[in-house]
C-alpha cells in the first residue's frame, strides 16, 4: 500500500542687547544720551547770587500760618495724616508676566490631575484601575517562563516511540512490535489517523513508496461507528473508513470477503476481522495483493481499542507475526 538646526538667540546688528550692553553698530545721537551713561552731559553754569529780574522775593515781615492738620511736634512728612496718594498699578513686561502666570496655572492643574489619579480618583476610576491591573497581572502570568510579551510559547514535542511497543495512552495499552519484518516508527504516538485517535504506527518499507502497515489507537467513534455490544459492526465500519485511502494507487482493486473471529485480549472481548485486498497493477510495486487484519476490543463498555495490520505481498512472511502482536496487546502495562 502507498502513503504517500540654525543657531537660536542671535541679536541682529544695532538691536539692543537683552542683557543691557550696547552693540557695536549702535551709535549715540549727536550731543545726546548714550546707553551706559548716568545721564546726558550739560555745561556747568557758574554759581549766581542774584535772581532774575521779576522773580518772586519773600517778605521777611510776613507771617505764615500752618495748614490745617500740621503738627510741629511731628516729623515732617509729605502726606501727614492724609496718607500717601494711591499708587496706580503698573505693568512691566506684560507679555512675559502673562505667560509666566499661564505656565504656573498649567503646572498647578497638571499637578492636581496627577495627584487625583495617583490617589486613585473616585470609586469608579479606582475600580477600573484595579481591573486594568488585574488584567495586566493575568497577562504576565499567561506568558511562558523566560519569554517576552508577544512571543509564542514553544510547542511541546510529541512523545517519541518507545522502541519496545506501540502505546495508546488514553486507554493504557501497549502492543508489542511484530517480531518478523524490518518495522520502523511511522507516526505517533498520540496522533490521529482515521479511524483512530491517540494512535501510533510502524511501517515495513518494501520500496520507497510501498509499505506494510501496523498501527494501534483509540477507536474514533466520530468517523466510524463503534458499538461495544456488536464488535463485528465496529470492525466492519472501521474497515470501510480505512480502505477509503489505503489503495488509491492501484488499478482494478477488489476486496475479499471479511471473516470474523471472536477473540479475547488480556481478558477483554474482541473481534478479529481479516480479508485480502487484490488489484491488477500498480506503479508502486509488483505486488498484486495485501492481507489486512483489524482487531477491535471492548475496553470498558464505552471505549474501543483498534489495531490494524496490513501486510503487502512482499512481506507475506510477516503477516502472522503482526496478527499475533495485536492479540498480545496488554491493557495494564506499567509503561503505558
Amino acid at each position: 500500500m502507498t502513503y504517500p538646526p540654525q543657531e537660536p538667540g542671535a541679536v541682529p546688528p544695532g538691536a539692543p542687547d537683552p542683557y543691557g550692553q550696547s552693540q557695536p553698530a549702535a551709535q549715540p545721537p549727536a550731543g545726546g544720551y548714550a546707553p551706559g551713561q548716568v545721564g546726558p552731559s550739560y555745561p556747568t553754569a557758574p554759581p549766581t547770587t542774584q535772581l532774575p529780574a521779576g522773580s518772586y522775593q519773600p517778605d521777611p515781615n510776613a507771617q505764615y500760618y500752618p495748614q490745617p492738620g500740621y503738627d510741629p511736634n511731628q516729623p515732617y512728612g509729605p502726606y501727614q495724616q492724609y496718607g500717601p496718594p494711591p499708587v496706580q498699578a503698573t505693568t512691566k513686561g506684560g507679555g512675559g508676566t502673562a505667560l509666566l502666570v499661564i505656565g504656573v496655572v498649567l503646572l498647578m492643574a497638571l499637578g492636581a490631575i496627577g495627584g487625583y489619579f495617583w490617589l486613585g480618583g473616585d470609586d469608579r476610576d479606582e475600580g477600573e484601575l484595579s481591573g486594568a491591573q488585574d488584567d495586566a497581572a493575568t497577562s504576565q502570568e499567561a506568558e511562558p517562563d523566560g519569554g517576552e510579551s508577544g512571543e509564542e510559547a514553544p510547542e511541546e514535542e510529541a512523545p517519541a516511540p518507545s522502541g519496545t511497543g506501540l502505546v495508546v495512552q488514553s486507554i493504557g495499552s501497549v502492543t508489542p512490535i511484530p517480531a518478523a519484518g524490518d518495522w520502523q516508527p511511522y507516526f505517533g504516538p498520540g496522533e490521529s489517523a482515521e479511524p483512530m485517535t491517540d494512535s501510533e504506527a510502524y511501517a515495513f518499507h518494501h520500496t520507497e513508496e510501498w509499505i506494510s502497515f501496523f498501527g494501534v489507537g483509540l477507536f474514533s467513534n466520530a468517523v466510524a461507528h463503534h458499538d461495544p455490544t456488536d464488535l463485528r459492526v465496529s470492525a466492519s465500519t472501521a474497515a470501510e473508513v480505512w480502505l477509503s485511502g489505503a489503495f488509491g494507487s492501484v488499478e482494478g482493486y477488489e476486496m475479499g470477503e471479511i471473516t470474523y473471529t471472536d477473540v479475547e485480549v488480556d481478558g477483554k472481548a474482541g473481534v478479529l476481522a481479516e480479508w485480502r485486498n487484490s488489484w491488477t497493477s500498480t506503479a508502486s510495486s509488483t505486488d498484486t495483493f495485501e492481507d489486512t487484519a483489524i482487531l477491535v476490543v471492548d475496553v470498558d463498555g464505552v471505549n474501543g481499542f483498534l489495531g490494524i495490520a496490513s501486510i503487502a505481498q512482499s512481506g507475506t512472511d510477516s503477516y502472522q507475526g503482526a496478527v499475533d502482536a495485536l492479540l498480545a496487546t496488554d491493557f495494564d502495562a506499567e509503561t503505558a
